[in-house]
């Protein structure tokens, strides 16, 4: 199966993600009121019949809308505190007065930033005719006003940039669903994208792999080989888009993307800001071949969310929670990645670390963990099948052909033929030769070279593909620092 067959190119498929419902459009819009994961607003959307009868409520409690000083301004009040009551006491715990105190004073909050979301979609009302939240008059059927609706999908999809999907979206991930089991963490109201939505729901168990920015060969070399190996057997690989350790991880999942195509697990993104502040910038080459090779970049935020340090913290969990197993690939004894790792651990799901030097600092996180019992230890970066489930195709929706039926290891046997039949020019890897030498070079770095080297600019796809063409063909080698000529290549 060539790349041109991947169901993430079909020309007829829009990301494979519907328009949002209201439902999924109105809790974008709560999103930007909390501004951040909120443990009362989740409770009170469990307790509320939909998002858009919340939204309405929120607008209509509002002490500067329309309604501030009429009857529907204290009856909005009294629904959302039953809500949240209600919800709270879904969620196993009871409302004292302590916390309805709280709650108030997040209302006040909410309805702030509410004013700011109107401002900036230059509304000046909801044009809410029938009142949704009503308990009376509340149907299930009562839509969204489309001058309110309009700009408000305008403004949470950056203009068409980015999907949203909400849980009633078929590629909402479920196991993100495991975070509310304890009774202080939210689940994300709903998650933006850019890239191929259904590989949210390609492998049921994904792989996480995580470990500090400032990681060395080692670390790099070992995330890389591991995030190869788990996507050439189907799986997913998770992981938090920063340089070092996760940008080992991402490469890793692509590279096995690049030479077998739909037979090898995707990688997913996830960050700490909206997806109009994905960073860091260094690695914008990354996150275009993320999206090419049909991979997603991942937020629970509103376009244009700053990513604030607690933020990061907050990401973290959306990257244990999308996991199954967790690997801790290189980490100091402060890293981020041991954040991941108690996320993980509090959502039962499996931790491993990669025991290191126990002179090295940047080792003493990943041994301490092993010490204290808290990860188990990976031994092998090549034996995935320890860590995961079995060896899988990737689940794609009903746009993928029927030749890619069967075991990743027939795919990935008949996929040489496949790809002389797809790939770029012999001129393209002949320049991608004469550009390498002995030393590793970064793929960025080479992309420059080839920019300036009097012929054709070759897209970073294009590049991608050669290089896997080359290293096939036993040319060219890709280690920890880049790609260089193989030994004995000339």
């Amino acid at each position: 199966m060539g790349v041109s067959d991947c169901p993430w190119q079909a020309s007829s498929r829009i990301d494979g993600t519907l328009p949002p419902s209201d439902d999924t459009l109105a809790r974008a819009a709560l999103t930007f009121t909390v501004d951040s994961a909120d443990a009362l607003m989740f409770a009170t959307l469990k307790g509320a019949p939909d998002a858009w009868s919340v939204l309405s409520a929120l607008y209509c409690s509002a002490p500067w809308s329309p309604h501030a000083h009429d009857g529907l301004h204290s009856l909005a009040v009294r629904q959302l505190e039953s809500w949240f009551a209600a919800g709270t006491a879904r969620w196993g715990c009871r409302v004292d007065g302590r916390a309805m105190g709280a709650f108030r004073k997040s209302l006040s909050g909410w309805h702030g930033r509410l004013y700011r979301l109107f401002e900036q979609l230059g509304a000046t009302t909801m044009g809410v005719g029938h009142v949704p939240w009503r308990l009376d008059d509340h149907t299930g059927g009562v839509p969204m006003p489309p001058a309110f609706a309009q700009p408000l999908l305008e403004a949470a999809t950056g203009h068409g940039r980015f999907w949203i999907i909400g849980p009633d979206s078929p590629w909402w991930p479920r196991q993100i669903d495991d975070l509310p089991i304890r009774k202080n963490w939210a689940a994300p109201l709903c998650l933006w994208g850019m890239g191929y939505a259904p590989a949210l729901q390609a492998c049921d168990r994904p792989l996480a792999i995580v470990g500090s920015r400032g990681v060395n060969d080692y670390g790099r070399t070992v995330a890389h080989h591991l995030a190869r190996h788990a996507a050439a057997d189907g799986h997913t690989v998770v992981s938090g888009g920063a340089m070092g350790t996760d940008a080992a991880a991402h490469w890793g999942a692509i590279r096995a993307r690049e030479q077998m195509g739909a037979a090898a697990g995707a990688t997913v993104a996830v960050f700490a800001g909206g997806l109009t502040h994905i960073g860091p910038r260094s690695n914008q080459l990354l996150f275009d071949a993320i999206v090419d090779t049909g991979g997603i970049l991942l937020s629970e935020l509103f376009p244009g969310t700053i990513p604030q340090a607690h933020r990061f913290l907050l990401r973290n969990r959306i990257i244990a929670a999308l996991a199954s197993t967790v690997v801790i690939a290189q980490a100091r004894q402060r890293s981020g990645a041991l954040n991941t790792a108690t996320w993980a651990s509090e959502l039962n799901r499996e931790i491993y670390a990669i025991p290191g030097d126990i002179t090295t600092p940047g080792n003493s996180g990943c041994n301490r963990l092993i010490a204290d019992g808290k990860a188990q230890l990976l031994a092998s970066y090549e034996s995935v099948e320890d860590i995961c489930h079995s060896q899988h195709a990737p689940a794609y929706p009903d746009t993928v052909r029927s030749d890619t039926a069967g075991t990743v290891g027939q795919q990935a046997r008949t996929q040489s033929s496949d790809t002389q039949e797809r790939s770029p020019s012999d001129g393209l890897q002949e320049r991608i030769l004469n550009a390498l030498g002995n030393q590793p070079m970064r793929l960025e770095d080479l992309h420059q070279t080839l920019m300036h080297d009097d012929a054709t600019t070759p897209a970073v796809q294009d590049i991608l593909t050669a290089l896997g063409l080359l290293e096939l063909d036993g040319m060219v080698e890709h280690t920890a620092g880049g790609f260089k000529r193989a030994t004995g290549s000339g």
